[in-house]
């Protein structure tokens, strides 16, 4: 099997491990090859072709050197080796040498310089925007006794503790490239067409592309004038309902004639909206929350309460800043008296309720009166207090606390305070 053979097959796996790109009608333009006499070569130590003599030549797998325009060559195809004039570098406009088999002398010529190489701008954005990617390695830790085979001898780990080390993993939302294995590569779940996925299920449009309102990159007009037609100044003129994309102007998107807050206008005149939010009689999204009785609704879920409410277990009640004792506070400052209370004259203050006033008493309750000191609640009417005398009033009327007046035909007599009434 011919040397030229095994390098040529080591190369394309090379080249075909480096150019793993998910983007489908990107190119890579390589200059033709030149005629023969010339040693191509390129001075920026790229993989490189040459052919001539009737044969392939390639170039070794690995260059040493190349900087500023020099380049180490050792070129073979399977029956013999490219020389050079002196040493092991081969500069532009520099005589080589070519032996074939068995060490005969063939052809020589001048080598000069390759031309760069040239890509299109979809490769060479692709190119620029890989190279900002992040890598997606991350790392974790695993027992170092995993990692030998011989397990008598097993070394320090350079983990956290002696006996761990860190191996390298994808992080999450990252494949390991099947190319090049110390690659770990961004997953996107729709494949990113006509983009690259340079992060987890996040896709960046190539050049001639532009992102919809769908959220996929999209050609541009004309075949990406989605809701309008292309005119002749390649222009995409939005069919009624529709308007330009305000970012790109490049296609057609909904529009709505009331401002899409908190939402997304997915047809003409129609919002849906953000999760959160509810679509209101007026067509426009305000937030949701399950109980705002007495308040606004001022976020999802969040209740600001009115003025004279606050918040009591997750609902908004009134307020009333005096209290409202006996009673229920059924509006900012406005009580409603338990039964046998009424408001006083201030409207602030339940008081007890008596239907009748309370003589030489007063009303404590729902029709109750508590008696002033010195007299005794009337047995049959309940709102008379009746004045008490303690020795009680024979032949007499007490009327006032320990005061008798006699009858008609009686007198006092004895000392003050312990007087009786007797005959005359």
């Amino acid at each position: 099997m011919h040397i030229a053979y095994y390098l040529s097959v080591l190369l394309l796996l090379t080249v075909g491990a480096h150019a793993q790109i998910k983007t489908s009608g990107i190119k890579t333009h390589y200059p033709a090859a030149p005629s023969s006499g010339n040693l191509v070569y390129n001075a920026h130590n790229e993989h490189n072709y040459t052919a001539q003599y009737n044969r392939t030549f390639i170039p070794a797998d690995t260059y040493q050197g190349g900087n500023a325009g020099v380049v180490s060559v050792n070129a073979v195809d399977g029956e013999g080796k490219a020389y050079l004039a002196s040493g092991n570098h081969l500069a532009a406009g520099e005589e080589y040498h070519y032996y074939g088999a068995g060490g005969v002398y063939s052809s020589g010529g001048i080598a000069r310089q390759r031309a760069p190489q040239v890509l299109d701008p979809a490769a060479e954005f692709v190119n620029k925007t890989r190279s900002q990617m992040a890598s997606g390695i991350c790392y974790t830790e695993v027992a170092t006794s995993t990692l030998v085979r011989d397990k008598t001898v097993i070394p320090a780990g350079n983990g956290t503790s002696s006996d761990k080390s860190k191996i390298q993993i994808c992080c999450e939302g990252y494949v390991r490239n099947p190319h090049v294995y110390s690659r770990c590569d961004p997953v996107c779940l729709d494949d990113c067409p006509n983009g690259i996925c340079t992060a987890p299920n996040t896709c960046v449009c190539i050049p001639g592309n532009v992102r919809n309102h769908e959220d996929k990159c999209i050609s541009t007009c004309p075949i990406g004038c989605g809701n309008g037609v292309c005119d002749d100044q390649n222009q995409c003129v939005c069919k009624s309902g529709y308007t330009l994309d305000p970012a790109t102007r490049q296609f057609c998107v909904p529009h709505c004639d009331k401002p899409c807050e908190y939402g997304k206008c997915v047809a003409p005149n129609k919002c849906d909206c953000f999760d959160g939010y509810r679509l209101t009689a007026g067509g426009v999204c305000e937030p949701k929350c399950d109980n705002c009785e007495n308040g606004r609704c001022t976020a999802p879920g969040l209740c600001t309460c009115d003025k004279g409410y606050s918040k009591v277990d997750g609902a908004c009640e009134p307020v009333c800043t005096l209290g409202c004792e006996r009673g229920r506070c059924v509006g900012p400052d406005v009580c409603a008296c338990s039964q046998g209370f009424e408001l006083d004259r201030t409207g602030t203050r339940c008081v007890p309720h008596c239907d009748q006033p309370c003589l030489n008493g007063v009303c404590d309750g729902a029709n109750s009166c508590a008696c002033n000191p010195g007299y005794v609640l009337d047995p049959v009417q309940k709102n008379i207090c009746q004045p008490h005398c303690a020795q009680g009033c024979p032949n007499g009327y007490c009327t006032s606390p320990n005061f008798c007046v006699c009858k008609p035909g009686y007198r006092k007599s004895g000392i003050k305070g312990r007087q009786t009434c007797i005959a005359v």
